[in-house]
């Protein structure tokens, strides 16, 4: 049975939603913290995790790392759930394409956005570091925005681990201003409600706290 360790509302969300959708039997492991915000439970996690973070999956012999890994780990095991176009087709390559921007370029600056202090020395410099998060967190928006058109997912009508990653960090970007936060876009809260309209999908979400809509 496979393992997903865990936090509330963390990056693990994304690989939750890929198992859900996927039919996995699976079961979760929550990692706790404590103030300083060291892992305290359970004991032995930096063995797996050497990066401290999750999600981290366990399947058998198998230890993976990095929610996008996990994501695709997750559409491969399970191919009759169709979380992946085909491989090697344009929307299979599409797919890649902005699971990449949305783990490598949106994730980021989320991360800059709340964990300021580690991207800087300069203690004057944290709220610097917070504003051109932001300043990339629309822009990364904007051309999401455009990709979805119609949609209402990331490739039309095909619902991807993209898909779910994107639902994710739509509901960390409540956390930003009103005006900053990726569902004030009409196509983005439509796209995230089409999401969380899936009984998965949406059941994970919600058990992750995130809503179970947003205005569009």
């Amino acid at each position: 049975m496979i393992t997903l360790y865990t936090m509330p509302g963390s990056s693990s969300t994304a690989p939750r939603i890929a198992l859900d959708e996927a039919g996995a039997d699976y079961e979760l492991a929550h990692v706790e913290r404590d103030d300083a915000g060291n892992n305290v439970s359970p004991a032995g996690y930096a063995a797996l995790n050497p990066m401290g973070k999750v999600p981290t999956l366990v399947d058998g012999e198998l230890v993976l790392t990095e929610a996008a890994a996990c994501c695709l780990y997750i559409a491969e095991k399970y191919p009759d759930a169709a979380l992946m176009p085909p491989a090697g087709s344009d929307d299979w390559a599409k797919t890649l394409r902005w699971l990449t921007l949305l783990t490598n370029t949106a994730q980021a600056s989320f991360l800059r956005w709340y964990y300021p202090d580690q991207y800087t020395a300069d203690t004057n410099g944290l709220e610097a570091v917070q504003e051109a998060a932001v300043a990339e967190l629309a822009r990364v928006a904007e051309v999401l925005a455009a990709q979805i058109g119609g949609g209402p997912f990331l490739i039309g009508t095909q619902f991807t681990i993209a898909d779910g990653f994107l639902a994710m960090l739509t509901g960390w970007s409540g956390d930003l201003s009103a005006g900053s936060r990726w569902s004030d876009s009409p196509t983005i809260a439509a796209h995230y409600n089409a999401v969380a309209q899936r009984p998965a999908a949406g059941a994970a979400l919600v058990a992750e706290g995130f809503p179970a809509a947003f205005a569009d």
